[in-house]
């Protein structure tokens, strides 16, 4: 293992990691299963993205910390090593795909508000859902399956003939693309949001139809509001994820550097910073909604 110095504090931060975590997306579930009125579309991928985190946590934290201070042998057969990395990944692909569909529902809603009373229902959330799930788990068997125990060092690694194309392609499909998406999406939110205040501002002088119309704006005003709350998730969870995937890719087309000591220390340094903010992403949503959401602090209390 690593020197104490580092290890007990490390410890530590994952030990508060898993608590907040937990209890943050506990109550995240809770508070949107018990209150009728927060059972809307946005709030049942919520759902999916706590049930995310949760299973993150429960199948990362408790390993990280064994392998804090019991670097090898790995505990468990090879099965578990496939299992294990099948569940965190299914956990993380789940969380993007989730926070990627409900952005789009929040774009359907606020700069196609008509559209968004057929593409809202609950029912079609809960099928968008279930199939984001079973995507998750389709892409995360080529990964799993790219992990085994070393013979050598008694290590749940990833298999150097594999590595390479299954690690590059999950970099691009779960996090470079949903990248793009997401940016595009907000853009086109921001660009909505200033037309509204133009027609806001020349519909309130107009008859009662067209204050209707009026009514529409001030809706989608609102609704522009809490598109600024999943902005922030996003752009929080990006920024968690960001050093994670660079990590992976500078361990699969930078193994040839190992032998230089400074960058071998960099890495190690890389490797702690990007494990910590792999699993900060896990308790950053339900702050973000406990601090921003009104709605949410009711339910809480």
């Amino acid at each position: 293992r690593d020197a104490l110095w580092i290890v007990i504090p490390i410890s530590i931060i994952y030990s508060t990691i898993f608590v907040i975590g937990v209890l943050g997306n506990v109550i995240t579930c809770f508070v949107i299963s018990k209150n009728k009125s927060m059972h809307t579309a946005t709030n049942y991928y919520l759902f999916s993205l706590a049930i995310s985190d949760l299973l993150l946590l429960l199948t990362g934290v408790p390993q990280e910390l064994y392998l804090l201070w019991f670097r090898y042998p790995y505990p468990f057969d090879n099965n578990i090593c496939v299992l294990q990395g099948f569940a965190a990944e299914t956990s993380a692909n789940a969380t993007v795909l989730t926070i990627t569909a409900f952005t789009v529902e929040r774009y359907v809603a606020i700069c196609k508000p008509f559209r968004s009373h057929t593409t809202s229902k609950l029912s079609r959330a809960v099928r968008y859902i279930l199939a984001i799930w079973m995507i998750a788990m389709c892409l995360a068997v080529p990964q799993a399956l790219a992990l085994e125990i070393d013979e050598q060092y008694s290590m749940c690694t990833i298999r150097r003939d594999q590595q390479r194309h299954v690690f590059t392609i999950s970099t691009v499909i779960v996090f470079v693309f949903p990248m793009c998406v997401l940016t595009i999406l907000y853009i086109l939110i921001g660009l909505q949001l200033r037309r509204s205040k133009v027609m806001k501002r020349g519909i309130q002088l107009g008859s009662s139809i067209r204050l209707k119309v009026g009514n529409i704006c001030v809706c989608r005003n609102i609704k522009l509001a809490n598109g600024a709350q999943y902005l922030a998730v996003v752009i929080a969870f990006f920024l968690c994820w960001a050093p994670f995937h660079a990590q992976r890719l500078f361990a699969v087309y930078g193994g040839d550097q190992n032998h230089n000591e400074a960058i071998r220390t960099a890495f190690v340094i890389v490797t702690h910073i990007s494990g910590i903010l792999y699993f900060v992403s896990t308790c950053i949503n339900p702050v973000l909604y406990n601090i921003m959401s009104h709605k949410f602090r009711e339910a809480f209390k």
